[in-house]
């Protein structure tokens, strides 16, 4: 994906549309711009196969925003992210088609979750720092969207769209074992920082 924004950029940068200056800034967004592409197209394509586009649309409407806010794993290689993001598609679009759990099941499910997303969070990343002030900003954000979310379980379990509500159980379940292993992985890192040779881990 480098490589391909690598090209764009200098393509660019040879038609003087933009300035050599900000080609850091280009690269950085054509290679975002490439990975979220290609994600999105796979997704479409998994999503016609198993003729469930509503699903579909329905899983990227609520986890994209939720993962904004609520952080989780960040892998930094991209093919290991794009494989394992497709493979967790896949399971949560089957799952939705092959299970049902009871509207009264999943409302505890859903709030137990939110209670956590919220209990996790901030998960940190060394790509996207905040300072104390956005993260309450952040906190706030989120607690909105956590409010948002069980609304709509509500209006799944009136409507009786168990489909779509076991669908957000999901997406949930997603983001706090994201979570989790976020926060795991921050403080082994934490640990090696800090370990010194010789004299043990404290």
């Amino acid at each position: 994906m480098r490589k391909v924004a690598k090209l764009l950029t200098d393509y660019v940068i040879k038609k003087s549309m933009v300035d050599e200056a900000d080609r850091e800034v280009y690269e950085y967004g054509f290679v975002i711009t490439l990975e979220v592409g290609l994600f999105l197209v796979a997704s479409l394509f998994i999503a016609l196969k198993l003729d469930m586009v509503l699903e579909g649309i329905f899983f990227f409407v609520i986890f994209s925003p939720l993962r904004s806010y609520a952080g989780g794993l960040h892998l930094e290689k991209f093919w290991i992210c794009f494989v394992l993001s497709c493979l967790t598609y896949i399971t949560t679009l089957l799952v939705v088609k092959n299970l049902c759990l009871h509207e009264f099941v999943s409302l505890i499910v859903l709030f137990a979750l939110e209670v956590f997303v919220y209990v996790l969070y901030p998960v940190e990343n060394r790509n996207r720092e905040i300072n104390e002030e956005e993260n309450k900003c952040f906190k706030i954000k989120l607690m909105k969207y956590l409010c948002l979310d069980f609304f709509i379980g509500i209006v799944c379990t009136i409507f009786e769209k168990d489909s779509y509500f076991l669908e957000l159980n999901i997406i949930f379940l997603i983001v706090v074992i994201t979570m989790l292993i976020g926060k795991c992985r921050n403080h082994l890192k934490n640990v090696c920082k800090s370990y010194v040779p010789g004299k043990g881990l404290w």
